[in-house]
């Protein structure tokens, strides 16, 4: 049996069990595409992606005595305002981030089976964590919601080349962070050149941000998009090399990010 967990909480706990779940394998296409007299046919200006929709039908376990109570705690779950996230136990690693869209509706008097509608506004499931490099003695070790990464390297000569692995399915815009000296950096997927201009010290980190609802720059903290080109790279499913040129470097360079899924 498939179990759905509602920000870290197993619905078969609360006495709910899932009965169906409708996850469409994509989200709907947004067209935009214009009609002109004359013309057969429309002219297409491309399309993105819409929010993806997300159905669950729960069917209520517990005993007739404990079955408001029930279906009480999947309203506090499902009806707090704010994002939410889901985890099947059939996909495990994956979170889908939804809001709460519609009704909270149960069927037919004497029926146990309660309809849940959610909406993912980024339409894309995510990794649970992210690419994020930690220590032991950060308070977990390997096995306990940790794990090695591979997107953190030391770079110490102008022209030293990298790889990152982008193992979601879908491009993510990556924080990007650069801690320790150089002079004017600059660094090249072979497409897209992020440069820096300036001096660092060894003690300095600066963030670049490419998310696309984010393209910030800053530096220990704060704002530094002048030293930038303004360049935020994207990362692509898969591996990447990196080139990286600047004086007297010796920095660690860090990839931060979510891996993001098409399912």
């Amino acid at each position: 049996m498939i179990d759905v967990s509602v920000n870290g909480i197993w619905m078969s706990t609360l006495g709910a069990a899932l009965f169906e779940r409708r996850l469409p394998v994509l989200p709907e296409t947004d067209d935009n595409t214009l009609k002109l007299a004359g013309r057969d046919g429309v002219v297409d200006f491309g399309g993105s992606y819409g929010p993806r929709t997300v159905g669950l039908t729960f069917e209520i376990t517990v005993s007739g005595a404990e079955f408001n109570a029930a279906v009480a705690s999947l309203a506090r779950t499902f009806g707090r305002r704010g994002e939410i996230a889901l985890e099947f136990s059939d996909m495990p690693d994956k979170k889908w981030r939804c809001v709460y869209a519609g009704t909270l509706a149960l069927g037919e008097t004497g029926s146990r089976l309660i309809d849940v509608s959610l909406r993912m506004n980024d339409p894309w499931p995510q990794s649970a964590q992210t690419t994020e490099l930690h220590e032991y003695g950060d308070g977990l070790s390997f096995g306990e919601g940790y794990f090695y990464t591979d997107h953190s390297v030391a770079v110490t000569a102008s022209g030293q080349t990298f790889t990152i692995n982008n193992a979601g399915s879908n491009d993510v815009g990556p924080l990007i962070r650069i801690t320790g000296a150089f002079t004017d950096l600059s660094l090249s997927d072979g497409e897209s050149t992020v440069t820096l201009t300036g001096t660092t010290g060894v003690d300095d980190v600066i963030e670049i941000d490419c998310a696309a609802d984010k393209q910030t720059v800053r530096k220990n903290g704060a704002n530094a998009y002048a030293m930038s080109n303004g360049v935020f790279p994207l990362l692509q499913p898969g591996i990447t090399e990196f080139t990286v040129s600047a004086t007297s470097v010796n920095v660690r360079i860090e990839f931060v990010f979510y891996y993001k899924y098409l399912y």
